[in-house]
């Protein structure tokens, strides 16, 4: 597995130059624990480890973690000054006061530790252990067997042994203050040589022998002679050498820094090129191809980014680049703000500066040979043959010497485009030009131009687009499309022209004039964008001042289209390579193709140049993942050893990490807890994930990573745990449970249906007791509304309601009966003299005298006020109630009033010859009126003329 990740993500024919690589660069500022970097290395994990004299320091591509001196670590002193690595993850450490440590997994197990400061350890094919000893010499410490090791027997003595190193034939040779020793059969013998005293660095070279970094420069080893590498490099004392995958060979050095010896020479790279120090102590290549230096201020890492920039310190007239364009053999015409040069990209990126050039604004091939140029002061000249010459200005034509954009067309026409409108050269010279004023142009200052397939001429302007068909200025109303108005520049293909604006980038079908935005609504997250350049792999790459960003064609035109909603994205500045983030725009083109596939932006500060195969193949690099910590609400525990997770435990934190260094920024993730997560959830650029409240089970934590717009890496399951059950939650405590709530829930039960009989009987009861309290109410209400509250006589109701039936009965049987109206005379004068009180009282005096002359109460009632009912059924009818005038006329009343007296008056009728009761009633009230004007105190009989009157 190891030598797999170790393989070089990428082959190239052709090394890149020192200055062409992204440095990057720590110190003690940044979290090394000191800015000496003695040795550097990676574990098969892929965590890169750092030895200084403060302890060992392991970076993850984000932070730094310090391992010092302490119980857990058994190290006897913090200094370390050698690292090696081996199998099973191991990580040797060899440091000051002789100390020697073995770190496997999370645990650090002490070493036999010897008498001085470990400048190297080396591990041969037979897991022996050679020592290299300051001031002490060489000890070999021998292999036993199941990680035990022998005795030390010392091969040299008494000198500083600095490190070994095996050729390919197994030969060991050691760098020592006193030259080169090689080992033979366990006996140790000088390589005699006149051109060094000191060897203070050995290396296996790829093809045969060993590489020494010496006092007087860098020799090749070949087991019989000594040859130097570079000559320039003698009297250059050579701390470090190294040979890396692809066969370059890199030299520290004391006082000049890094060198390299590759293809295209020997090259140094020094403090003045952003090293952190010129004395190089430590080298190291990773998995990715990084190259890592460690030296006195700190470390540096010298890698492969996705950007490469082409700035003044290439050749260029200048750092502000306006436009670019390809040219034949391998060459870029680059337009400056202080010139032109030529670029050649043949041999890594040389650049050339054109004589006498001005600040350059556009570019354009001439068909008849040569590139126009445009200029910002100069209007528009011609590049032909290594020299510039002029062709129009304002004196000859130009409205302007500004010269933003150039297009010569299928047909031979120049177009120019500038702050003074279009003009238009047609091979027969005659110069035309167009304005908002004369000829609808939508706007006269033009930064773009380009020709589509219909011939269309396109003009981008600082207030919008137009286009030029059949001489017609036809132009387009963006303003539903966020009010973009600056058309900075168009990116043209079948059927389609892409705008680059102030507010996205807009699509123009060609089949019927409709636009769509690819903006801020549909996820970009800047509006203002200025090149548009579709490359070989499927994306669109937008330049703009803040850096530059890539997006999948397709989707672009399927958010375009309507059918998607949101478009991905990825940013790409000065941490990706480019030397300044800000592209420029307002002149064309200001951002190339190639032919071969690479793509060349315009910046403030030079040439940004991008080879999407190289991106890809970066984005599909295989690295390691690690979980770096596991925390129970918010402990962090030893993940190696705890794997049950108590109940009481309600947050479960894992911390991960993808070991790749080309973008660790970038990275992305997602995981999946098995056995709680049905799907992978993405987590961007976290690198934690936490669970709460987990039920008990068995859950196995998965991770995969991948660099943007790559492939996700293999899943690797990095962390199993159970979770326990809680008291609660545990089955035979769940079963017991049921049960006891099985029995109280029957007992519940019992009590309730007991509970609910006794309160039915009590229910039953009370519903009986006071249905009869009810029914007596009902029949004391049924007999007040049927009796007379003052007399206890029947009422009017119950009275009609008697006399109804009577009256039907009679009718029915053919018999006869008769009604009285009772009213007692001068009843207001007994009111008025003797009181109210009185008066009720006199008529509860003559109810009683009607009710027991009746001798059946139910035949009287009270009709109202001072007025009474009688029915009768005898004979003598006048004669009957003549008696009970009589009987009244002579009562006492002193009871119910001192000298008082009552009369009454009657009206009788019979029922016969009546068609109701109502109409014998009323028969009846006649004959009481009757009465009552004949002098009071009478009986009257309806229908005739016997009257008893009395006074």
């Amino acid at each position: 597995m190891f030598a797999a990740l170790c393989l070089p993500f990428y082959v190239v024919a052709q090394p890149t130059l020192l200055s062409d690589y992204y440095l990057e660069t720590w110190n003690s500022n940044d979290g090394l624990p000191h800015n000496s970097v003695n040795a550097i290395t990676q574990t098969e994990d892929g965590y890169l480890w750092f030895a200084t004299w403060e302890g060992v320091a392991r970076y993850n591509g984000l932070d730094f973690k310090l391992f010092d001196r302490s119980p857990s670590t058994h190290m006897l002193d913090s200094g370390a000054r050698a690292l090696t690595t081996d199998s099973d993850n191991k990580l040797y450490v060899g440091g000051a006061r002789g100390s020697f440590v073995l770190r496997q997994g999370a645990l650090w197990h002490p070493q036999r530790a010897v008498q001085s400061l470990v400048n190297h350890i080396y591990l041969d094919d037979q897991q022996n252990l050679w020592l290299s000893i300051q001031g002490k010499g060489l000890a070999f410490r021998p292999y036993l067997g199941e990680g035990q090791y022998g005795e030390d027997q010392w091969v040299l003595q008494n000198l500083s042994a600095y490190r070994v190193a095996q050729d390919s034939a197994g030969g060991l040779f050691i760098a020592t203050d006193n030259g080169l020793y090689r080992i033979r059969d366990g006996i140790a013998s000088r390589v005699e040589n006149s051109q060094f005293k000191q060897v203070m660095y050995v290396s296996a070279s790829q093809s045969n022998g060993v590489l020494l970094g010496t006092n007087n420069g860098a020799w090749h080893w070949d087991g019989t002679s000594l040859q130097p590498l570079n000559e320039q490099l003698k009297n250059i004392a050579v701390t470090v050498i190294e040979e890396d995958k692809s066969g370059n060979i890199w030299l520290g050095t004391i006082n000049d820094g890094i060198a390299r010896i590759s293809q295209v020479g020997l090259e140094f790279f020094d403090v003045s090129k952003g090293l952190p120090n010129n004395r190089v102590l430590s080298w190291f290549e990773d998995m990715e191809g990084g190259i890592w230096i460690g030296t006195n201020g700190g470390v540096a890492l010298l890698r492969e980014a996705p950007f490469v920039s082409i700035t003044t310190r290439k050749g260029l007239a200048g750092n502000y680049v306006r436009t670019i364009l390809e040219m034949e053999d391998e060459q870029l015409l680059v337009g400056t703000s202080n010139g032109l040069s030529v670029v050649s990209y043949h041999d890594g990126y040389e650049g050339t500066a054109v004589p006498k050039s001005q600040s350059v604004l556009s570019l354009a091939h001439a068909k008849a040979g040569g590139v126009w140029v445009g200029t910002s002061q100069h209007g528009l000249l011609k590049y032909q043959d290594g020299y510039l010459s002029n062709v129009l200005d304002a004196t000859n034509g130009l409205p302007t010497n500004e010269v933003r954009a150039i297009l010569e067309d299928s047909q031979g026409n120049l177009w120019l485009g500038g702050p003074a409108g279009l003009i238009r050269r047609p091979p027969t010279g005659e110069i035309r030009r167009f304005t908002q004023e004369h000829d609808g142009l939508i706007g006269n200052y033009v930064m773009a131009i380009a020709e589509d397939e219909w011939g269309k001429i396109w003009i981008g302007t600082g207030v919008g687009v137009s286009y030029l068909q059949d001489g017609q200025v036809i132009s387009l109303d963006m303003k539903e499309l966020e009010q973009a108005q600056y058309a900075f520049g168009f990116y043209v293909e079948k059927g389609y022209v892409w705008i680059a604006t102030d507010r996205g980038i807009v699509r123009y079908r060609q089949d019927d004039g409709f636009m769509s935005l690819v903006g801020k609504p549909q996820g970009l997250p800047i509006d203002k964008f200025f090149q548009i350049v579709h490359d070989d792999k499927g994306y669109l790459w937008l330049s703009s001042n803040r850096g530059i960003w890539r997006i999948r064609y397709d989707q672009a035109h399927e958010v375009a289209d309507g059918a998607l909603d949101k478009i991905e994205f990825e940013h790409y500045d000065q941490d990706d390579g480019m030397a300044s983030s800000q592209a420029n725009g307002g002149s064309n083109p200001a951002a190339i193709k190639s032919n071969s596939g690479t793509i060349y932006f315009a910046t403030a500060k030079g040439v940004a140049t991008i080879d999407p195969e190289r991106l890809s193949a970066i984005s599909q690099y295989h690295f390691p993942v690690v979980l770096e910590s596991v925390s129970f609400d918010s402990n962090i525990i030893n993940q190696d050893l705890t794997y049950q997770v108590p109940a009481t435990i309600n947050r479960i934190s894992l911390s991960y990490v993808g070991l790749g260094y080309v973008m660790p920024e970038r990275l992305q993730y997602r995981t999946k807890l098995e056995g709680f997560d049905e799907n992978w959830e993405y987590r961007a650029n976290a690198s934690t994930a936490e669970y709460t409240n987990l039920p008990p089970g068995e859950y196995t934590f998965l991770l995969s990573a991948r660099y943007p717009y790559g492939e996700w890496q293999q899943t690797l399951p990095l962390y199993t745990f159970t979770v326990e059950p809680s008291f609660w939650q545990r089955m035979d405590v769940r079963v017991a449970a049921a049960a006891f709530m099985l029995l109280v829930m029957g007992s519940a039960i019992r009590f309730r249906i007991h509970k609910l009989e006794l309160n039915e009987r009590k229910l039953k009861e009370l519903v009986s007791v006071q249905t009869q309290e009810l029914r007596a109410q009902a029949e004391k209400f049924e007999l007040l509304s049927n009796e007379d509250a003052l007399t206890k006589l029947p009422n009017r109701r119950a009275f009609d309601l008697q006399l109804s039936e009577a009256f039907n009965q009679a009718h029915s049987q053919g018999s006869e009966f008769y009604i009285a109206i009772i009213d007692i005379d001068f009843f207001k004068k007994i009111n008025d003299q003797y009181s109210h009180i009185v008066g009720d009282k006199a008529v509860v005096a003559i109810a009683r005298i009607l009710a027991e002359y009746a001798e059946d109460k139910s035949q009287v009632s009270r009709w109202g006020g001072e007025e009474f009912t009688m029915m009768y059924e005898g004979d003598d009818v006048y004669e009957y109630f003549d008696g009970l005038r009589d009987q009244i006329a002579n009562s006492d009343f002193n009871h119910v009033a001192h000298g008082l007296a009552m009369t009454v008056s009657i009206g009788i009728s019979s029922s016969e010859g009546t068609h109701s009761y109502e109409d014998a009633v009323k028969n009846a009230d006649h004959a009481l009126l009757k009465a009552k004007r004949n002098g009071r105190n009478r009986v009257e009989m309806h229908g005739s003329q016997n009257a008893s009157l009395i006074g």
